[in-house]
């Protein structure tokens, strides 16, 4: 499926790039910290990241109710692309 990998490159980079606009057009450093936490939030956690500042600015950094489960989702699509990608690798070893 040729739509597979652009699929694949939109899950990978899409947060990121948002991350960044973010970076630019907002006060995203409020709701994050110090930088190099936000720089490892970028590299390793993008949804969770996104998560968190949308939770941030729309609940005054309150973690409760529904954000919490936004924030679940977060991880769980961070935690996801890294599992995957080790199944991948088992599958194609197999093969």
């Amino acid at each position: 499926m040729p739509g597979c990998c652009l699929l694949a490159l939109l899950v990978f980079f899409g947060p990121r790039v948002l991350l960044v606009f973010a970076w630019i057009f907002t006060r995203w450093y409020e709701a994050i910290g110090p930088t190099l936490l936000a720089l490892a939030g970028v590299i390793f956690f993008p949804w969770t990241t996104l998560a968190w500042m949308y939770t941030y600015f729309h609940n005054n950094g309150q973690a409760s109710g529904a954000y919490v489960l936004l924030l679940i989702l977060g991880v769980m699509l961070d935690l996801g692309a890294y599992g995957t990608s080790g199944r991948y690798r088992s599958w194609r070893k197999a093969r």
